[in-house]
């Protein structure tokens, strides 16, 4: 998925304290006999929430796209599911927040009640469950449910165990990261959205993932010695403030396999130091991760920065996760050279863009 296109990302910043308090009063005065309800708590939490509904429409805003807030909506309607919260809470504070739009910029106006009712309308058209994201079709389906059922029993010994069993009986450790470990976090954020596994519990299968994937480094430094190595660099780093890293120590250790000399920074990289690196690694590649569609505009900022510098100039951009997989073409607005669904994806669009030098 490369192309630059001509479209740029404008970052949107609302005053989300001032508006989430007038987004309040506005639903207060509409259903005051639901909030007699709410404890003071509730009502501080629902203040929370109009911030974070502020926040999520500040960046369908900036694409002019409803996609993000949209699906920002359908994430929260299971949240608040699994909170035992009525059924037309969060239409109604849509509602508000949509009855307040005169107070937004006079430029947005418009566009936010427009992205706001189509989110609306998506709650009344969208089926609330979430499949499961360990589907039958694939291939190590088995693996995987056994293996997340091991932590959940807080087993981490035994899970371990059945990750170098598979291994040893001759699942390549590319597979044990897309069939099981992707789908096991994946599944493992879904049980948290729905209620069905604690913040703790979910921290405690992502921590005991990235202890398995340690365990199979070896092997993957191993696999790439093997590789003719490339003579290209990758500079990897999930963005400022970003903590879902992962996602892109997977992508890392796949470009390690195919013979790249490889970086990777981790979570939360400031800027700048991301540019050092990039810099003082000659980098080919700078493949950026941003999971919270919130940190978009630290992902703008960041390219444009990498593009200013004349260290870091040439290097190709490759973007990753959620909020680009949500929208297409959002890689193009930020000003990267290509973006990857996941790790396979990711090298090959890399190997294309320094083969062709686009």
């Amino acid at each position: 998925m490369e192309q630059k296109g001509s479209i740029v990302y404008h970052a949107v910043s609302l005053d989300r304290d001032y508006l989430s308090g007038l987004a309040f009063d506005r639903f207060a005065e509409k259903h005051k006999a639901d909030l007699r309800n709410f404890s003071t708590s509730r009502k501080s939490r629902m203040v929370d929430d109009f911030k974070n509904h502020i926040s999520y429409l500040q960046e369908s805003l900036a694409i002019d796209n409803a996609a993000i807030f949209t699906d920002y909506a359908l994430w929260a309607r299971a949240r608040f599911t699994a909170e035992r919260l009525p059924e037309d809470y969060l239409p109604s504070m849509l509602a508000a927040l949509d009855e307040i739009r005169e107070d937004f910029p006079a430029d947005f106006r418009k566009q936010a009640h427009a992205i706001i009712r189509e989110s609306i309308r998506a709650l009344g058209q969208t089926p609330a469950e979430i499949p499961s994201f360990i589907r039958p079709e694939n291939r190590l389906a088995p693996v995987a449910q056994s293996y997340l059922g091991t932590l959940l029993a807080v087993d981490r010994m035994k899970a371990r165990k059945m990750i170098s069993d598979a291994v040893a009986s001759g699942a390549p450790a590319r597979d044990i990261y897309l069939e099981v470990f992707q789908p096991v976090l994946r599944e493992a954020g879904r049980l948290w959205q729905i209620g069905k596994l604690s913040v703790a519990e979910e921290h405690y299968i992502t921590a005991s993932v990235q202890l398995s994937i340690a365990r199979l480094h070896d092997q993957i430094v191993s696999a790439g010695g093997t590789r003719k190595r490339k003579g290209k660099t990758l500079v990897a780093a999930c963005v400022e403030k970003e903590l879902h890293e992962v996602g892109m120590r997977i992508v890392t250790d796949f470009f390690e396999m195919d013979g790249w000399d490889t970086y990777f920074t981790g979570a939360n990289t400031p800027v700048q130091s991301l540019i050092a690196a990039a810099r003082d690694r000659n980098a080919d590649v700078v493949a950026i991760s941003s999971t919270m569609t919130f940190h978009i505009p630290v992902v703008d900022y960041l390219i444009r920065s990498l593009r200013a510098d004349e260290g870091t100039g040439k290097a190709k951009i490759l973007v990753g996760g959620y909020p680009f997989t949500i929208v297409p073409g959002l890689w193009k607005q930020v000003g990267a050279d290509g973006f990857a669904q996941d790790a396979e994806e990711a090298v090959a669009i890399a190997n294309r863009l320094v083969a062709d030098g686009r």
